[in-house]
């Protein structure tokens, strides 16, 4: 049999990335994107659809009966009906831990702006020469400080909360995990509350659930010290964004750091941008994820689980077919 191969958002991709091809027989189409109402007409013969950020729901599923098998080149699989999957048949593979050293390294990148401000003070620069600031001698337009010894709060407990754990400790800060209502234990676990009152930084990696989303809210944050920072390069809606913004804007944080936001992708009328202009708030447009070493990886993983799968599953046929 000849599968159909649908990639659903090749603009997903960075030019540095090589994209491989199953070795079994198939038909393969690409778009660049794929709109919600486009996704029936392009998975319309598919058997095999590929997607790194397209939502698939049930909607859009119960009207596609040859689709057996979905490829998520993403970690989660939250952009996906898996209940509705499971109770049809149809497989849904993702990549787990392909950017686990990425998204660490850009919440550690956001940690050290916010708390040494290199881009800032270029900022600065760019205004003095512009004449639009000062030239003086010295400059303290900026609070600098360093992050040894400060105390980092990590909400989640996979690949890249460990491998950010492993960094910080590294640069000499001291590390404790949220300990999900008791589920977690060890040494370095600590209430959400206590977390929140002592820690510096407070690090968001952990998926969005039921059980997380808008975990932080407006009482949460009112619990952190005044120079604390939040950095979350996890999920948005584990925070409540009104609420971070009201914090930000009132004195209550040193500092946001977020490359992930509730509705993506990140829109211009998103009520962030209200914060744009600030020093102490780094918006980024969920790129953590996206190194060109980690790109590669997620896409050849995303390709092999179809191979895995298709392979499983003519395996399974030869099985069938001995057993008659």
């Amino acid at each position: 049999m000849t599968e159909q191969i649908v990639f659903l958002d090749d603009d997903g991709l960075a030019p540095s990335t090589r994209l491989k091809r199953p070795d079994f027989e198939h038909k393969w189409l690409q778009y660049p994107y794929t709109h919600p109402d486009q996704v029936l007409e392009h998975l319309q013969d598919a058997t095999i659809a590929l997607t790194c950020s397209v939502p698939l729901r049930a909607e859009h599923l119960r009207q596609l009966p040859k689709l057996k098998m979905i490829s998520l080149a993403l970690t989660g699989r939250d952009i996906v009906d898996v209940d509705y999957c499971d109770a049809h048949g149809i497989e849904v593979s993702s990549v787990p831990g392909y950017a686990a050293n990425t998204v660490a390294e850009h919440s550690l990148a956001m940690i050290l702006e916010l708390f040494r401000r290199p881009a800032a003070f270029t900022r600065l620069m760019r205004q003095v020469h512009a004449g639009q600031a000062p030239h003086q001698n010295i400059y303290f337009n900026h609070r600098v400080r360093d992050i040894r010894d400060k105390r980092l709060a990590i909400i989640g407990s996979g690949p890249i909360a460990l491998r950010l754990a492993h960094l910080a400790r590294a640069l000499g800060m001291q590390v404790l995990f949220e300990d999900r209502g008791g589920k977690r234990r060890g040494s370095d676990c600590r209430p959400l509350g206590e977390l929140l009152e002592s820690c510096d930084v407070l690090s968001i990696n952990c998926p969005l659930t039921p059980e997380t989303y808008n975990l932080i809210d407006a009482e949460h944050l009112a619990l952190m010290k005044p120079d604390a920072v939040v950095v979350n390069t996890g999920r948005g809606g584990v925070i409540n964004e009104a609420a971070l913004i009201a914090a930000l804007e009132n004195g209550q944080l040193g500092g946001v750091a977020l490359d992930v936001v509730e509705h993506e992708p990140l829109h211009p009328s998103n009520p962030l941008f209200t914060l744009i202009e600030r020093d102490d708030f780094l918006l980024n447009p969920h790129i953590a994820w996206s190194s060109e070493d980690a790109m590669q990886q997620l896409m050849d993983g995303a390709v092999d689980n179809i191979s895995d799968f298709v392979n499983r599953s003519s395996v399974n046929r030869r099985v069938c077919n001995a057993r008659l």
